[in-house]
């Protein structure tokens, strides 16, 4: 193969990468969207506007307004809620009756006392265009409230303490390690494995639940994140094994030079 060809070909493959990842995103921004006036019409109790929503003719009116019973029932209205999508697929079909794109996307919705799982599908084809399914359950997982990085604006000042604190320990670590390699004393290489250890101390409180613990482990963040639903997870870790090498350093370089 010519080097223009292969060139000419990779760039090709790149568009096609570049322009399913634009025809993604579009897609679920119009996920989004739909979701957002299922939830509005849920709210409204508007069922007319859910039926006509639907893909012509995926169930009669008698089949919907049954469906819909069970579903109003478990939905209980609220103007303020919070939505997060964990997940999309969308897949699209080829055949001589026409092509057809299916998108499946699944929401995290948390209300003022609730939380629920919605499952929406989307079917667009020569037929026509609209919500094919859509499944309402009740319960979520927890969704991050505040102390983490994505969520700044909410962050306290304990908060960015602890993930301040979570830095420096990195930072510190990286000059240990560093220390270790250069100076290389007896026993270098435990003490470089070594020096990735934390002591961990931990508090989990949730409505049902109150646990308290400690532990020793690699990579753990110093932390206070509040979830929804009343979960926090406070977690405070220092780096003891390089504290340790650093407190005993002197004595391990005279060693090594004894030897």
């Amino acid at each position: 193969m010519k080097k223009s060809s292969a060139v000419m070909l990779l760039l090709s493959v790149l568009l096609c990468c570049l322009l399913s990842g634009c025809a993604d995103l579009l897609k679920s921004e119009e996920m989004d969207e739909e979701a957002a006036r299922l939830i509005n019409a849920l709210n409204e109790n508007d069922a007319d506007q859910i039926f006509q929503s639907m893909y012509p003719g995926v169930v009669t009116r008698e089949e919907f307004d049954e469906s819909y019973e069970s579903v109003r029932q478990l939905w209980e209205q609220s103007d303020d809620y919070t939505m997060k999508r964990k997940s999309i697929n969308t897949k699209k079909n080829f055949n001589k009756s026409g092509d057809s794109l299916v998108c499946q996307a699944q929401y995290y919705v948390y209300t003022q006392n609730q939380e629920y799982t919605i499952t929406l599908t989307h079917l667009s084809d020569n037929n026509g265009d609209g919500v094919y399914q859509f499944n309402l359950n009740a319960g979520a997982e927890p969704v991050l409230i505040s102390g983490g990085v994505t969520t700044a604006g909410e962050n306290s000042a304990l908060q960015w303490g602890l993930l301040l604190l979570s830095v420096l320990s990195y930072l510190f670590i990286i000059v240990t390690e560093v220390d270790i390699l250069r100076k290389r004393p007896r026993l270098f290489g435990v003490w470089a494995a070594a020096a990735l250890t934390f002591m961990g101390f931990s508090i989990q409180v949730s409505p049902s639940n109150f646990h308290v613990g400690g532990n020793v482990s690699w990579f753990i963040l110093s932390a206070f994140r509040i979830y929804s639903g009343g979960r926090r997870n406070f977690i405070f870790a220092l780096p003891v094994g390089a504290i340790v090498y650093w407190c005993l350093r002197k004595k391990l370089l005279s060693q090594k030079c004894r030897i």
